[in-house]
């Protein structure tokens, strides 16, 4: 596989680890968050702390040239989109 291949599939990606402190029936959830593109990461309290991270970095892309709507390769339209 190509390192460009590789590098526009990780745009926009996360790994998202969910600790011991989240209950998913109160829809609360803690634990850690990384953009694998930038390597930026957070560890979070609660889901507010997770919506604010996850929306400051799709700010950062829509700033950045980094268009949301690109699709992964391989990845196919669904309706509505």
């Amino acid at each position: 596989m190509q390192v460009g291949v590789v590098w526009y599939a990780m745009r926009q990606a996360f790994v998202l680890r969910l600790g011991s402190q989240t209950d998913v029936p109160r829809r609360h959830f803690a634990g850690c968050i990384e953009e694998v593109d930038t390597g930026r990461e957070l560890r979070f309290k609660s889901t507010d702390e997770l919506l604010e991270f996850l929306g400051k970095c799709f700010e950062e892309a829509l700033r950045s040239g980094r268009d949301p709507n690109d699709r992964c390769p391989g990845e196919t339209k669904k309706s509505g989109d």
